[in-house]
């Protein structure tokens, strides 16, 4: 990926590719062609070749492969160094500093989304007219990026792999933002985007749009170029889009509650799981090895294969603490986590078990409620807004606190 200077646009303005009928969404023009394509798709299948590599590690007694985050892929190195540029205190361009103080208090009418930089420093936290990054461990605001077009309801800010950039949905498309000069491109401005995030690679930048004529609603940019690639088809408006680490497979969660999930090397899903019908679209999970999906249905969390549809395991709350309403799998401790809510009072808290067995933890009294919620790459800390508070605050995967955003 190229860096971009201050006020630099990351793509041409208006760029409205061609589709060829059955070319799979490539557009055409220069640049194009279908031998471009195998090579930018070879391109792409050795680095993620290159990424797995040697992240593999057997989680002994859980039934699945735990991944550690794969290497940083330098997005450029003209202007941001050796790929290392996840936005910190002193890294962070003027201005992008926030002009005034933050804020640190939410009502649960309000939404945002969160998200963790790839090192897991920094907590992108998203609202409907902004992005602010924050330190969380110092509790200080890095960064504020204003919305030059709100987005209802805010996607979360999804980081590069290498922290250098960072891109959220606007309702003229998706927002690049170059984290260490503070300039920005749009990149399919045409059309409303309800989702983005980077492949693992660094390779693509995949949108879902809320609009397509030919009903192709998640869109894959080319970090290089910043043109539109291809156009896969078969789901509904993505609300959310995760990919596993070796960047195989995508899921989407759809906003009518299904998920549809694609082999990355085809534009046809390999898989649509629906009946989740009562949760947000992004209230499921993606496995890393990309094999299976954590979702919420009448009151549990399912693993479920996408291929088959077939339930492989169920995870079912002991007692009745509330609704279910989110669900995460953490790599680093080899659990499930969910959120769930009282419907009646707001009240709720958080429940856990172990990936394998699909027991439940035992993580002790007074629970805390954290609903939306994000997990870290590595799984290792988790973020959420608490409930009866207001304010954000910053766990590790026993659930103890380690720090509340306050300013």
């Amino acid at each position: 990926m190229r860096p971009l200077n201050p006020g630099e646009p990351i793509g041409p303005r208006g760029f409205r590719p061609s589709a060829r009928p059955g070319s799979g969404g490539v557009p055409n023009g220069p640049g194009a062609s279908a031998a471009g394509s195998r090579l930018r798709r070879g391109r792409r299948a050795l680095l993620r070749t290159a990424a797995l590599a040697g992240v593999v590690v057997l989680l002994a007694g859980a039934g699945l492969y735990a991944f550690t985050v794969p290497p940083r892929v330098p997005v450029g190195t003209a202007d941001t160094g050796a790929g290392d540029c996840t936005v910190s205190a002193r890294t962070v361009p003027d201005r992008l500093a926030p002009p005034d103080e933050p804020q640190v208090a939410f009502s649960g009418d309000v939404p945002l989304r969160m998200s963790f930089s790839p090192d897991g420093s920094v907590l992108a936290v998203s609202q409907i007219d902004t992005v602010t990054l924050w330190d969380w461990q110092e509790s200080r605001a890095l960064a504020r990026i204003d919305h030059e077009s709100s987005a209802v309801p805010p996607t979360p800010a999804a980081f590069s792999p290498d922290g250098c950039l960072l891109a959220y949905g606007s309702l003229h498309g998706a927002v690049v933002v170059d984290l260490a000069t503070g300039g920005r491109r749009t990149v399919g401005e045409e059309r409303a985007v309800r989702s983005a995030t980077f492949t693992p690679d660094g390779s693509s930048l995949a949108v879902g749009v809320q609009s397509d004529p030919d009903g192709r609603l998640l869109h894959l940019y080319d970090t290089g170029t910043w043109e539109l690639e291809d156009r896969l088809y078969g789901s509904a408006t993505l609300g959310s889009i995760r990919y596993s680490l070796d960047g195989g497979v995508v899921a989407g969660g759809e906003d009518g509650g299904g998920v549809t999930v694609w082999n990355t090397g085809s534009s046809s899903p390999a898989g649509l799981v629906l009946d989740r019908a009562g949760v947000g679209a992004d209230a499921f999970d993606l496995l890393p090895d990309g094999s299976g999906v954590l979702l919420i249905r009448s009151g549990r969390v399912l693993l479920v294969d996408p291929g088959t549809g077939e339930v492989v395991r169920e995870y079912v709350p002991e007692s009745d603490g509330g609704v279910l309403v989110d669900v995460a799998y953490s790599a680093a401790s080899g659990r499930v986590f969910a959120a769930r809510l009282d419907p009646a009072d707001g009240a709720g808290d958080m429940v856990a078990w172990e990936y394998g067995a699909a027991t439940e933890v035992a993580l002790g009294p007074d629970l805390p409620s954290v609903f939306p919620m994000a997990l870290s790459v590595d799984g290792s800390r988790v973020a959420g807004l608490r409930t009866g508070t207001g304010d954000i605050a910053v766990y590790n995967t026993d659930l103890s606190l380690l720090n509340v955003l306050t300013g």
